[in-house]
């Protein structure tokens, strides 16, 4: 696993709290604010733990910081999240449920290595 897919996995990862279920027109929703995502590998050979900040504007994940990834997805108005995120080969593919000020999920990279694990999220702000 190169350095960029390294860093491209927690990056990813935060950014994919964020992501959601389809909604039809983006409306405020109880989870907008920032977030700190904790993601841990369980399986493969992915370095972590993984700390990074997001922000979540409308149900749209944000990056809170100069990450370089590609993130998509939405958060639900019922905290479901699911989401993908991309940097160079490495894709991300989030899903979980926030809940008042935290959340949990799992997440799967695949491309160069595969690995997966679990992430917690805490409400920031």
């Amino acid at each position: 696993m190169t350095r960029l897919d390294r860093a491209a996995i927690p990056a990813a990862l935060s950014l994919a709290l964020a992501a959601g279920s389809a909604v039809a027109a983006p409306t405020a929703n109880g989870f907008d604010g920032s977030w700190s995502v904790v993601a841990t590998t369980e399986n493969g050979s992915c370095a972590g733990p993984f700390r990074y900040p997001i922000v979540i504007r409308d149900g749209n994940v944000d990056e809170a910081g100069d990450t370089g990834v590609d993130a998509s997805g939405r958060t639900g108005a019922d905290g479901r999240i699911t989401g993908t995120i991309r940097s160079g080969l490495a894709s991300v593919s989030v899903s979980g449920r926030l809940s008042g000020a935290g959340g949990t999920g799992r997440w799967r990279l695949s491309g160069l290595t595969a690995c997966s694990g679990r992430w917690t999220a805490r409400r920031t702000g």
